[in-house]
C-alpha cells in the first residue's frame, strides 16, 4: 500500500509524505514492489523546459529523506500497559545497567525508539480527539489525552529519577535527559494544539476542560524550569531562537535510529558508457569509409584528399555528439537516473529508483489527461500545451528482511519529498496589479487584481495491481505558494 499526504512545508516548498507500507500486502511475498508516477503540468509562461531546466536542476530542487515508518501504538496503551514492547524494552534495558553500566548502546536505542513512538502516539491521539463529532465524546477524548500524556511522561521520569541512586554513567544520564526534554516538548506541543483547536472550534466546550489544560501545562512548565530546560518566553529578544534550535536537535536525536542508511548512486553510468561507445564507433565507421572513398578517388598526399579528410573528421565529431544525444533521449524514458539502496543496521532491505524527463502531451495516459481537466481556452490562446514533467519512482522492499532488522514491528518506509518551486516563480509577473476602480460615497477607490499561476500535479500510485490517482493543484505567485488543493 502507498500512503500519500501533501502539505505546504514553507513559502516555496511543497512536502509529499509517501509511505510504502508492507504490512497490508494481500499475500506474503519475498518482494513488495511500488510504483509512483508524477506528472507536473507547467504553464508555458513560466519558461520551464528541457533546455532551461535540466535533470540536475530538478534533483537540486527535490530533497528526499527516507526513514522507517514509526511503529504504531495507542497512547492509552503506552500509558497503561507495562507489557507493551516499548515500555518493557525500556524497563529491561534500564535494569541491565546494573550488570554493565558502561554498555549504553542498547539503552540509547531503546530510549530513542520510545521517544519516537510516543511522539507518534501523542500526534495520533490529539488528531483523533479533534475528529470526534459528538461533544461529550470529544470532551472525554481530550481528558483522556491529557491523562495518558501525563502517565507516559511519569513512566519515563520514574526511571530517570532512579539514576540518582544507581551506578549510571554521565552518558546514561545525558541520554535520559535528552529523552525527557524531548517528551516534554512533545506533550506541550500537542496539548497546546488541542487546547487552541477546541477553544477556537468549540468555544462552548472549552470552559469545561480549561482547568485540566492549565494544570497539565503549568505543571510541565514548572518541571522544565526546575530541570533547567529551555522554555518558550513571550518577551524573548531573539524570538525564542534558542528553543527552536534546541527542539530541532532533540527531534533529530530522538528519531535518528529511524533513518535508513541510504546509498545513492547514478543508475545509468554503464548504459551511458555503452551508448557513447556505440555512438563513437558509428561515427568512426562513417569517417573511415569516407577516408577510403576519397583516398581511392584522389590518391594519397593530394590537396583534395586532405580537404576531404578534414571535413570527414569534422563530420565524425558532430555525428558522434548527435548520436549520443539521440541515444540518451531514447533511453532516458526507459532507464532510471539514480538508484538508492536501503539498509537497516547493515541489513539490506530494498532499493528505490528515480527518473525525471520532459515528455510530449501525446504520451500522457488518458486517465491523467482526464484528471488534468485542461482549459480549452488556454490551449486556444497559447497555441501549445503546457510543458509536462514526468517524475518516476520505483521502490522494492523485502518484508522478511525488514522484519529481521528490529524487534519492533516495522511496517515499511516513509519517503519525505520536498520540492522547491523557486525556479517556477522566477519569471512570474507581479503578484498584484491595478485592475479597475469603483465609486463609493462619491469617492473613487482603486481595485487590485491578483496574478496567480496554477501548477497541476497528477500522481499515480501502483501497488499489487491496484492503481490510485491523486490530483494536486498548487496556486503560486511570485511570493511563493498561495495554497494547495488536493482531490
Amino acid at each position: 500500500m502507498i500512503d500519500l499526504s501533501t502539505k505546504i512545508h514553507d513559502k516555496f516548498t511543497l512536502e509529499f509524505k509517501v509511505g510504502f507500507n508492507t504490512e497490508q500486502a494481500s499475500k506474503p511475498t519475498k518482494y513488495s514492489d511500488y510504483v509512483m508516477n508524477t506528472w507536473i503540468f507547467v504553464p508555458n509562461s513560466l519558461d520551464i523546459n528541457a533546455a532551461k531546466y535540466s535533470k540536475d536542476d530538478f534533483y537540486r530542487d527535490l530533497k528526499s529523506g527516507v526513514r522507517l515508518i514509526t511503529p504504531s501504538y495507542e497512547l492509552h496503551e503506552l500509558a497503561n500497559n507495562d507489557e507493551l514492547l516499548p515500555s518493557k524494552a525500556l524497563t529491561t534495558n534500564f535494569n541491565d545497567l546494573h550488570a554493565a553500566p558502561d554498555d549504553t548502546l542498547d539503552l540509547t536505542h531503546t530510549i530513542k525508539m520510545y521517544c519516537a513512538i510516543a511522539k507518534s502516539a501523542f500526534r495520533d491521539s490529539c488528531f483523533s480527539a479533534l475528529q470526534q463529532s459528538d461533544a461529550a465524546t470529544r470532551k472525554d477524548a481530550c481528558l483522556q489525552f491529557l491523562e495518558d500524556g501525563r502517565k507516559v511522561l511519569e513512566r519515563f521520569r520514574c526511571l530517570f529519577n532512579q539514576l540518582n541512586e544507581d551506578n549510571a554513567t554521565d552518558r546514561t544520564r545525558q541520554v535520559f535527559a535528552y529523552g525527557d526534554e524531548f517528551l516534554s516538548n512533545v506533550l506541550e506541543k500537542y496539548t497546546y494544539r488541542l487546547r487552541d483547536a477546541i477553544r477556537v472550534s468549540h468555544p462552548e466546550e472549552y470552559p469545561q476542560i480549561e482547568t485540566r489544560f492549565k494544570e497539565i501545562l503549568l505543571g510541565e512548565r514548572n518541571y522544565r524550569e526546575q530541570k533547567g530546560y529551555i522554555c518558550v518566553k513571550i518577551d524573548d529578544e531573539k524570538g525564542n531562537e534558542d528553543f527552536v534550535f534546541r527542539a530541532s536537535l532533540l527531534k533529530k536525536f530522538s528519531e535518528s535510529d529511524l533513518y535508513l542508511n541510504a546509498t545513492k548512486r547514478k543508475n545509468t553510468f554503464l548504459v551511458e558508457q555503452i551508448l557513447y561507445s556505440l555512438a563513437a564507433g558509428a561515427a568512426m565507421v562513417v569517417a573511415t569509409l569516407s577516408s577510403f572513398f576519397f583516398q581511392q578517388r584522389y590518391g594519397n598526399f593530394t590537396l583534395p584528399f586532405l580537404i576531404a579528410l578534414v571535413i570527414s573528421y569534422m563530420f565524425k565529431d558532430r555525428l558522434k555528439d548527435w548520436l549520443r544525444l539521440i541515444f540518451a533521449r531514447r533511453v532516458s524514458s526507459k532507464v532510471f537516473d539514480t538508484r538508492t539502496d536501503f539498509r537497516v543496521k547493515g541489513r539490506y532491505i530494498g532499493w528505490s529508483k528515480d527518473s525525471v524527463d520532459f515528455i510530449d502531451s501525446d504520451k500522457i495516459i488518458p486517465e491523467v489527461i482526464k484528471l488534468r481537466s485542461r482549459n480549452p481556452l488556454f490551449a486556444e490562446v497559447s497555441g501549445k500545451d503546457e510543458k509536462v514533467l514526468l517524475y518516476r519512482k520505483k521502490v522494492q522492499l523485502w518484508p522478511s528482511e525488514l522484519a529481521k532488522a528490529s524487534p519492533y514491528p516495522l511496517r515499511g518506509i516513509n519517503d519525505i519529498l520536498r520540492y522547491n518551486f523557486t525556479e517556477y516563480t522566477r519569471k512570474m509577473d507581479n503578484p498584484s496589479f491595478p485592475l479597475s476602480g469603483t465609486w463609493e460615497d462619491n469617492e473613487y477607490k482603486p481595485i487590485e487584481g491578483k496574478k496567480v499561476y496554477h501548477i497541476t500535479i497528477i500522481i499515480q500510485c501502483v501497488y499489487e495491481g491496484n492503481v490510485e490517482y491523486k490530483r494536486i493543484v498548487v496556486r503560486c505567485d511570485r511570493n511563493g505558494i498561495v495554497n494547495v488543493k488536493v482531490s
